[in-house]
């Protein structure tokens, strides 16, 4: 009887090993495939408000803890009728049922950045040099 309870539990240690490994490859493709799924439905967002709008902003498409999804989209807040345009755009590529079940579609706005205006570089030259190849 002992020798058979020493043989499992040498079994059990050897394998468990094998078990540790093959738990964390399955997480590990588990959290690849949400993070494709994320990729994805980013890449609709963005070619949904772009074939309706342009390139006027770039939205941001995440999983939530519990399953659901958040979309971030910097809009610009002045302009209520882009941002109407971009929310009903980007919501299209979700389905009604993702749409209407509570905590499980969201949709954040933020403030768009304004572009900071570059300058133009100058030549300054230095006393006694030229600008010649000679």
């Amino acid at each position: 009887m002992q020798s058979v309870v020493l043989g499992s539990l040498s079994l059990l240690v050897a394998l468990f090993p094998v078990a540790l490994l093959a738990a964390a490859l399955r997480l590990a493709s588990w959290r690849q495939r949400l993070r494709l799924a994320e990729i994805a439905r980013q890449i609709a967002v963005t070619d949904a408000v772009h074939g309706a709008l342009g390139a006027v902003v770039s939205p941001v498409v995440r999983r939530t803890r519990w399953g659901g999804w958040r979309l971030t989209i910097p809009v610009p807040l002045d302009r209520p009728d882009t941002v109407m345009h971009v929310v009903d755009a980007a919501s299209s590529v979700f389905s009604e049922a993702e749409r209407t079940r509570p905590r499980r579609f969201e949709i954040v706005l933020t403030q768009q950045e304004r572009p900071v205006p570059r300058r133009a570089h100058m030549l300054v030259l230095a006393r006694g040099e030229s600008v010649s190849w000679t």
